[in-house]
């Protein structure tokens, strides 16, 4: 008793007769009446060990009784509480999941795509340019590295993303019908719903701003590193390392969401979750085969657009693109930022869990004080020693915005790694398979091409005397007759020719060329030996001289002009005939193939090559004024492009070869006075024209 009063008189607070008469409190009756009423306190059957009691109101005097310790667990839930139906209090609205239980397939899709805001710009950007695409032809092409490097349509690449091929020209681009350009096209807007829903959640707070933020860095990051890979592994490793050298890096175009639903799908791995809600909640009352995990739905989504066509280049972008935007995202988010939780170091979570709640109220037990500023005390001085102690020792191993970023991108690749090595796995394999090309066969070729004309290709090599008598015209003739047919039964036994032309009375080496071959009965059948005589190094007149003495002679569907010079590569002769072919199936009226370059390797249609002779007579004429004419082989490269009044017919209708498939022997004894080096114009390397937007490769 003498403790009670004691209590009462340190208490600040007064008591009422509601404290001093606890049958008095509201709260206790209720509590006595529901023990009254519950079964399990009848005398004749007593209640079972796991019977539930209600718990009685906190007692009046809890106050000042010994408080429990920060940090010890909650109250139990009731097991019979567990099973409880949500219901919806003072809302005439029905519950959500049994709207989305009973709402159709069109009205999820619907309210998915119109409930996200950054999918509702997106959509109707996509439907204005699409229309602008149908009447007012911008974009007017597939968006490529190559008509941004070469013709800079930076316009038409910012709006690729937006566009939906429709017309013939966008779907010829894009590898697609009608239909399947729709679909896709739906598609990847459902898809981009799915991520905005799913990622503005992570960001929780300002979710639908930080997600704006992140698409947008997508966008221009994607967009960059696809320019960027085109020029490196085209322009750049073509000619300096041909072994990286890859012609679809500069061409491979894109219209569509595709390569920045590839980004966003590896940002998204940094959150793995069971279910898409919108798919899982439809399907709980039709099966659970719809209840699918979302990144499996997807990648499924994603990897919908390979089907067409080959998107390794843009997609590999997007890849990129989306580990990057990863990295940031996964560092924002262990700084607290677009809803993550701040990482604390070692000391400031020792600190903070020693410390805990400190209430310095009178109504704290006086000796529970004392102990709880001991305890702080004592903590605060392990946790400065333990820090002491970590900095002395060099545990932190650098400073902390290290160590954060080290962590950060180490649990970023461990999320992301897998997912972008099986995708770009996926991408490869199907590249393989969209790009596969077989050769053309001998018999499809000879009845394709104007199998009426007697003969289908006919070259002609120049040769004429070199510096230091070097002579290279065995070496690449033999390159030429490794690859003819040499049976009677092939198709194009009789259709392919050769002429080995020079215009110098003394030239020894040409001679001895011709008496060599002549004891070769392949070469006996298919080659023709034509001497004009002369002494004169006009390479002009030369060209005039036999194109016209042939051309006007032979009755051939192409007229190649060859350099003696330049022998084919291996493999190189079939992939000319694939070229020949290609540019006769998909170009049907193109002037001719180029294959090399400079003077070499130029195969015209016999018409075309005829009248580039008067495009070369027309420069003799500007060089016997004294004026600097053009040379001759860029003459003919500019008829072959349709770049003279001459042959303006033929402009967009060059078909050249991705690599050269001649090498150049004569770097240094070259009839023009230049020299080259001996890594220069050989077998692999990319062609000049390879990535012209007026050119067709092959």
């Amino acid at each position: 008793m003498s403790t009670l009063q004691s209590t009462l008189q340190r208490s600040p607070t007064p008591l009422s007769s509601q404290h001093l008469n606890p049958h008095s409190n509201t709260a206790f009756v209720s509590y006595a009446s529901s023990i009254a009423s519950s079964p399990s306190t009848r005398a004749s059957s007593p209640a079972p060990p796991s019977s539930s009691v209600p718990t009685p109101p906190d007692s009046p005097t809890s106050p000042f009784q010994h408080q429990k310790p920060y940090g010890s667990p909650p109250p139990s839930i009731p097991a019979s509480l567990h099973n409880s139906t949500t219901v919806s209090i003072c809302s005439g609205a029905p519950s959500p999941d049994f709207a989305a239980s009973t709402a159709s397939p069109i009205q999820t899709l619907v309210s998915l795509l119109f409930l996200q805001p950054t999918t509702r710009i997106v959509l109707a950007v996509t439907f204005l340019l699409t229309l602008s695409s149908i009447w007012g032809s911008f974009p007017d092409h597939c968006s490529a590295p190559s008509h941004v490097y070469y013709t800079g349509r930076f316009a038409a690449m910012l709006a690729s993303p937006f566009v939906i091929p429709l017309t013939p020209t966008l779907l010829a681009g894009a590898h697609q019908t009608l239909g399947t350009s729709i679909l896709l096209g739906a598609s990847n807007l459902i898809s981009l719903a799915l991520f905005e829903e799913r990622l503005t959640a992570v960001f929780n707070g300002n979710g639908a701003k930080v997600f704006r933020t992140v698409l947008l860095t997508i966008f221009a990051l994607v967009l960059t590193i696809r320019q960027l890979l085109g020029i490196n592994f085209s322009r750049a490793f073509g000619w300096q390392v041909p072994a990286l050298f890859f012609s679809d890096s500069m061409l491979e175009c894109n219209l569509g969401l595709s390569p920045f639903l590839f980004a966003l799908l590896v940002v998204q791995a940094l959150f793995p979750e069971t279910t898409s809600p919108s798919m899982a909640e439809y399907g709980s009352n039709t099966g659970s085969h719809f209840a699918i995990r979302r990144i499996y739905l997807q990648t499924i989504l994603s990897l919908f657009n390979v089907i067409p066509k080959t998107i390794v280049w843009w997609a590999v972008s997007g890849l990129l693109g989306g580990f990057l935007v990863a990295l940031v995202v996964s560092y924002q988010r262990r700084m607290g930022r677009w809803g993550g939780k701040v990482k604390t170091s070692t000391v400031e979570k020792l600190l903070w869990e020693n410390t805990g709640f400190e209430d310095d109220s009178d109504e704290k037990d006086y000796h529970r004080q004392a102990v709880t500023k001991e305890h702080v005390r004592h903590s605060s001085e392990s946790a400065q020693a333990y820090f002491h102690e970590s900095v002395s020792v060099g545990i932190s191993g650098g400073s902390s915005r290290e160590k954060r970023l080290s962590v950060t991108l180490w649990k970023t690749v461990s999320y992301v790694l897998p997912l972008i090595t099986v995708l770009v796995l996926v991408l490869i394999g199907c590249n393989q398979i969209h790009t596969y090309r077989p050769d053309v066969s001998n018999e499809l070729l000879n009845t394709t091409i104007e199998p009426a004309t007697p003969f289908l290709l006919t070259l002609i090599i120049m040769t004429a005397p070199r510096r230091n008598n070097v002579a290279y015209i065995k070496q690449t003739l033999s390159s030429y007759l490794a690859s003819f047919p040499d049976e009677v039964v092939d198709p194009l036994y009789s259709r392919i020719q050769i002429v080995v032309y020079t215009h110098f009375t003394d030239f020894p080496a040409f001679d001895e060329a011709k008496e060599y071959f002549e004891t070769i009965p392949t070469a006996r059948k298919h080659v023709k030996w034509i001497r004009q005589e002369g002494f004169e190094k006009n390479q002009r007149k030369h060209l005039i001289s036999a194109i016209r003495k042939v051309g006007s002679v032979e009755d051939t569907v192409y007229l190649g002009i060859m350099e003696d010079d330049f022998p084919f590569c291996e493999g190189g002769w079939q992939e000319m005939l694939n070229t020949i072919y290609l540019a006769h199936q998909t170009v049907p009226e193109h002037c001719g193939v180029f294959v090399a370059t400079g003077g070499s390797g130029l195969i015209f249609k016999r018409s075309v090559a005829l009248t580039a002779t008067f495009i070369l007579e027309n420069d003799m004429h500007v060089e016997a004024r004294g004026e600097r004419a053009t040379p001759p082989d860029i003459s003919l490269q500019n008829c072959i492009l349709g770049k003279h009044d001459y042959c303006s017919s033929c402009a967009d209708t060059l078909v050249v070869s991705k690599t050269l498939l001649q090498g150049h022997l004569g770097y240094n004894s070259s009839t023009s006075g230049e020299g080259y080096h001996p890594s220069q114009f050989q077998c692999g390397w990319r062609h000049p024209f390879n990535g012209w937007p007026s050119v067709h490769t092959s």
